[in-house]
């Protein structure tokens, strides 16, 4: 039998000598070091093993990876059109189109050793260029002259007699891809593929976040709201639908009452799906849309929204305030905005939180998808009845929730976040796919108590597919149940649709309004 403790009494340095001592010496009792081994052999196993079952990354690695899902393309590094100008001793110089910088002269291309002495420029699809060339058998007092280089092509101008080049003018921009965009369509060129156009902006070294969105170009008009209320950068993939849709596109940038100027602060990635043999168009690639205009942002961090949606007024300063102070890049926290639908004749929309509040008690707003979509972010709950009870000035910023299965938040996550699945198309399994996989990677969920997005309530899309429910159904497309939830087992092991990163102070910690395996039991 071992001893119990001594009276605490006595002396405290007895006291620890004597506490674990068996009273009487016997071989068998007698902590060995193997035993001791075997003790811290143990309990570093258990914990690698808790380490590997929470899938955790330390907070203090600045970059981190994340698991990849299976069957997703091979993105590259989107950027404007370029130009590659070589000499005949094959020394080259490679300019990126840019809005700030058209005319490269003699200052900038003598130092690369092209200036008088052209032999191939190389001009990329989007790029408008154009070569000023002095005769080289005539005097150097005679006029230049400007050459224009087809696009998607390499010109040789030993044969075409430009290599006496002086001047490069590199133009870029919406309306040359516009333009290019339609030749091409209309000369029936590579309609087959899937054409990819981006047109970059630079971010400033003060951006912190990018609004990033698709859509189609019908939606080019109502979007102008969207670019007044963000005050910072912006990111859209743009799709063509339809063939007319390039001319449609055209004609907007094209009126000078749709202030084009406004765009100054956006990327845009022009996409002309690919087009089956038969005519049949693909289902609208709707993740894959939106990792291309992630792939457009240029900030540490992007904000994904739909573009029926429109920011309050001061989310962006919001945003841009909280992330410095935060350190989000370096503990996997995804910011969730509470989202909210108005009448559909509303001509106004709320400006605050508690234009808000006082919108929803009057029945003329409610919160968008109350049930499995947004439920969870508790944005009727926290943002709206709290803040009436207790005064914005009483609460903190964001409040913590837990994630929930069918969950599909708009949130701020870092730039290096896992992208979309490209497998969900049209509507049906693509913002909650997302989610999950952010949960299987330990991510904290923070909802801004104070901010919000909002759009009018229209009457429902019907989706090739008929939307979510029947998605799931069809065994012939992506599946969000049977395929997506399988392969996250898979790959992160059965505890993944558990909240894995949230703490004990957040709201739902303790419970799960709705089954972890997907189904939706119960509503707010």
């Amino acid at each position: 039998m071992i001893h119990q403790r001594s009276h605490p009494q006595q002396r405290y340095d007895k006291e620890v000598h004597e506490a674990w001592r068996p009273r009487v010496p016997h071989k068998r009792y007698r902590p060995t070091k193997r035993l001791f081994f075997i003790l811290v052999l143990l309990i570093v196993s258990l914990g690698a093993y808790w380490h590997s079952a929470t899938n955790k990354t330390p907070a203090a690695q600045p970059t981190r990876t994340h698991k990849t899902l299976r069957d997703q393309p091979a993105y590259e590094t989107l950027h404007n059109c370029q130009v590659r100008v070589c000499n005949p001793s094959q020394q080259c110089i490679t300019w990126t189109a840019q809005p700030n910088k058209t005319l490269f002269d003699a200052t900038d291309l003598a130092p690369e050793h092209v200036y008088r002495d052209v032999a191939s420029v190389h001009v990329q699809q989007g790029c408008d260029v154009s070569l000023q060339v002095q005769d080289e058998n005539s005097g150097l007092t005679d006029d230049p002259h400007w050459v224009r280089l087809a696009p998607d092509t390499e010109t040789d101008c030993i044969k075409m007699l430009c290599r006496n080049t002086i001047a490069i003018k590199i133009q870029g921009g919406l309306n040359v891809i516009g333009a290019q965009l339609k030749e091409l369509l209309d000369n029936d060129q590579q309609q087959q593929r899937e054409l990819v156009f981006p047109w970059i902006r630079s971010s400033l070294d003060d951006e912190k976040v990018t609004l990033v969105t698709q859509f189609t170009v019908n939606r080019l008009p109502v979007f102008a709201n969207v670019i007044d209320a963000w005050k910072g950068p912006i990111a859209i993939a743009l799709y063509l639908t339809e063939p007319s849709d390039i001319d449609t596109l055209n004609s907007f940038l094209e009126d000078q009452n749709n202030r084009i100027d406004r765009y100054d602060r956006v990327s845009m990635v022009i996409v002309k799906p690919e087009t089956r043999a038969n005519g049949v168009r693909v289902a609208y690639p709707i993740n894959h849309l939106r990792n291309l205009a992630i792939l457009a942002a240029s900030t540490p961090f992007i904000f994904v929204m739909d573009a029926d949606f429109a920011p309050s007024p001061s989310l962006y300063a919001s945003i841009h305030a909280l992330l410095p102070e935060s350190s989000f890049s370096a503990s996997r926290t995804a910011i969730v905005v509470p989202c909210f639908a108005v009448r559909e004749d509303s001509t106004t929309l709320p400006e605050s939180m508690d234009d808000m509040a006082a919108w929803v008690k009057q029945g003329r707003a409610y919160l968008t998808d109350p049930g499995a979509g947004h439920g969870p972010t508790l944005g009727k709950e926290m943002a709206l009845t709290w803040a009436h009870l207790h005064g914005d000035a009483q609460l903190p910023a964001t409040y913590e929730v837990c994630y929930e299965s069918q969950w599909e938040p708009y949130y701020v996550v870092p730039r290096e976040a896992p992208l979309y699945d490209v497998r969900f198309k049209n509507q049906g399994g693509d913002k909650q796919s997302h989610a999950l996989h952010l949960n299987a990677e330990g991510y904290r969920f923070l909802v801004m108590r104070h901010e919000f997005i909002v759009h009018k309530d229209h009457p429902k899309m019907v989706w090739p597919g008929q939307g979510f429910p029947e998605a799931q159904k069809d065994a012939s497309k992506w599946n969000y149940f049977a395929g997506f939830m399988q392969e996250i087992d898979d790959i992160y092991g059965k505890l993944a649709r558990w909240p894995r990163a949230c703490s004990a102070l957040a709201i739902g910690w303790h419970e799960q309004r709705r089954s972890t395996l997907g189904m939706a039991v119960a509503a707010v």
